[in-house]
C-alpha cells in the first residue's frame, strides 16, 4: 500500500513543483557541466552548446556506479562525448543504500527502489536547473535496463520514451528464481562447502572471490566439463565461446557471482526470502542431450546420460525452496514489469547472454502483447563484440551487456526519431547487419 501511494504522490508533487519552462530561456548557459547532490544523493548533468532538446537520463548496472555514469562505458568518455557531439544532454546519479561487495569494482546492491526514486526526482529537477526538455529518454544496461522499464511504465508523465540494453525484462522473481537454479544445479554437479550456507540461502557475508572462485578454477577441467556444460543448458544459457575464455575472466564467473552474490542482499532488503522453485520441473531437451553426445564423444553415452539423469533427478528432489510471500511482494514492487506502457520503449538485447538470458525480452513482449500495446514495444538484437583472449588470440564475445558505443547510440538516435516523428523507425535505417545486429533473431520464451 505505501509504495502504491507513492506512486501516487510523487507524479503529482512534480506537476505541482516543477515549473513550465517550455518555450522559455534556459536557466544555464550551454555548455554545462552541472554536479552536486540532490536529497544527498550524488548526480551529474552535461548539456552540450548544441543542445536538441532531448534529455538522456542514464540508469546504470548493478556494480557500474563509477561516480554518477552517465553512459554505459564509465569512467571511459568515449560515448559520452559521442552523444554529447549529437547534441543530448546527460544526466545520471549514485542511488543510495549501495554496499561493498567483494569482487565488485564499485559499490553495488540491489537497491532497486532507491534507483527507481532517484531517477525519477533527477528528471524531475533537471527542469529546475536546466530547463524543459522537448523530450526526455530514459536508458540503462542490465539493472538499469529493469530500472528504466520500470520508469517507463511508472511515470509516463516524466519519460517520453525508454532504451533498456540487456535487461531483465521477466522481473525481479524470476530472474532471482533463475539464479537459484544456477546454485542449485552447481551443488549437485560440483558439490557444495557447507561454510558458503545452502544453496537456497547463501551466507550473507560470503567472499565469492576467495571462497568460491578457486573451487571454479579447479573445475575447469575436460574431465569436468560435460558438468558446465549441463549447468548452462538447464538454465537456458546460451552456447558461447566467452562462457569460457575471456582475456580476464570468463562469463561463467560473472554468471555464478550474480548468482550467489546479490541474493542474500536482496532478502535482506526485502526482509525476507525472495526466491523459490516450488513445482519446478528440471529437465534437459533433446538436442542438448545430443549435443553432450556430440561434444563429448571419448565418454559411453549411455554413461553419460546416467549421469545427466541423476543430476536432474536430484535436482527436482530439491523443489521445495518456497518464498516469503512479503518478500516476495518486495521483489514485485521492485520490479516486476506488466508491459503496461503508453510511450514507445525500444530494447536491445545481445543473443548469447549469459547473465541475463535473451529470453527475458520474450517475456516482455508477451506482457506488452497482452496489455494490446505491441505496437510501442521494438526489440533489437546483436551478435557481440571482437575482442582477444589470454593468449591475445581473437575471441568474439557476445553475452552480457556486450555492445559498440555505435549500436546502443543507434538504440537511442533510433528512439529520438521516433518521439520526434511519431513513427516507428525503419530497423534497416539504423540496425544493419554490417553493424553487428541480427535481424532475423527470434529469442525462446522463458524456460517456465
Amino acid at each position: 500500500m505505501r509504495f502504491r501511494l507513492w506512486l501516487v504522490i510523487v507524479p503529482l508533487l512534480i506537476l505541482l513543483l516543477t515549473p513550465c519552462l517550455s518555450g522559455q530561456s534556459l536557466l544555464v548557459k550551454p555548455p554545462a557541466d552541472l554536479e552536486g547532490q540532490l536529497n544527498g544523493v550524488p548526480y551529474h548533468i552535461m548539456v552540450p552548446a548544441n543542445w536538441n532538446g532531448t534529455l538522456l537520463v542514464y540508469a546504470y548496472g548493478y556494480a557500474e556506479a563509477y561516480g554518477s555514469p552517465l553512459t554505459p562505458m564509465a569512467p571511459a568518455t568515449t560515448d559520452r562525448d559521442m552523444l554529447l557531439a549529437k547534441g543530448y544532454a546527460l544526466a545520471g546519479l549514485h542511488a543510495p543504500r549501495a554496499v561493498t561487495i567483494p569482487g565488485a569494482a564499485t559499490d553495488a546492491g540491489f537497491n532497486m527502489k532507491e534507483r527507481i526514486q532517484s531517477t525519477a526526482a533527477l528528471t524531475a529537477a533537471f527542469r529546475d536547473m536546466v530547463g524543459q526538455p522537448k523530450r526526455t529518454v530514459v536508458w540503462g544496461k542490465s539493472m538499469g535496463g529493469l530500472v528504466a522499464l520500470a520508469l517507463i511504465e511508472k511515470f509516463p508523465g516524466l519519460f517520453d520514451g525508454a532504451v533498456p540494453l540487456c535487461a531483465p525484462g521477466a522481473g525481479t522473481p524470476r530472474m532471482f528464481d533463475q539464479k537459484l537454479d544456477i546454485t542449485l544445479t552447481y551443488a549437485v554437479a560440483f558439490g557444495w562447502k557447507d561454510e558458503w550456507g545452502t544453496p537456497d540461502n547463501v551466507r550473507p557475508d560470503l567472499n565469492f572471490m576467495t571462497e568460491v572462485v578457486p573451487h571454479i578454477t579447479a573445475q575447469l577441467t575436460p574431465e569436468k566439463m560435460w558438468r558446465w556444460e549441463f549447468l548452462r543448458m538447464v538454465n537456458s544459457i546460451p552456447a558461447d565461446a566467452s562462457f569460457y575464455k575471456m582475456p580476464t575472466a570468463p562469463f561463467l564467473f560473472q554468471t555464478l557471482w550474480l548468482s550467489f552474490v546479490p541474493r542474500p542482499d536482496l532478502n535482506m532488503r526485502a526482509g525476507g526470502r525472495v526466491d523459490q522453485n516450488v513445482g519446478r520441473v528440471y529437465t534437459l531437451r533433446d538436442e542438448d542431450r545430443q549435443l553432450l553426445k556430440n561434444e563429448f564423444p571419448t565418454i559411453n553415452s549411455d554413461v553419460l546420460m546416467t549421469q545427466v539423469d541423476s543430476l536432474l533427478a536430484q535436482m527436482n528432489a530439491k523443489t521445495l525452496y518456497a518464498s516469503d510471500i512479503n518478500a516476495r511482494n518486495y521483489a514485485e514492487h521492485y520490479y516486476q514489469p506488466t508491459g503496461r506502457i503508453t510511450r514507445p520503449v525500444l530494447t536491445l538485447h545481445t543473443t548469447h547472454d549469459a547473465a541475463v538470458i535473451p529470453n527475458n525480452e520474450a517475456a516482455y513482449r508477451l506482457m506488452v502483447k497482452q496489455r494490446g500495446k505491441s505496437e510501442l514495444l521494438m526489440q533489437v538484437f546483436t551478435t557481440g563484440i571482437d575482442v582477444k583472449d589470454a593468449l591475445g588470440n581473437p575471441l568474439h564475445v557476445n553475452t552480457h551487456c556486450t555492445f559498440t558505443p555505435a549500436q546502443y547510440i543507434a538504440g537511442i538516435d533510433a528512439m529520438a526519431q521516433w518521439l520526434k516523428t511519431a513513427t516507428r523507425p525503419n530497423s534497416s535505417d539504423f540496425f544493419t547487419e554490417a553493424m553487428g545486429f541480427d535481424p532475423q533473431y527470434v529469442p525462446d520464451p522463458w524456460p517456465w
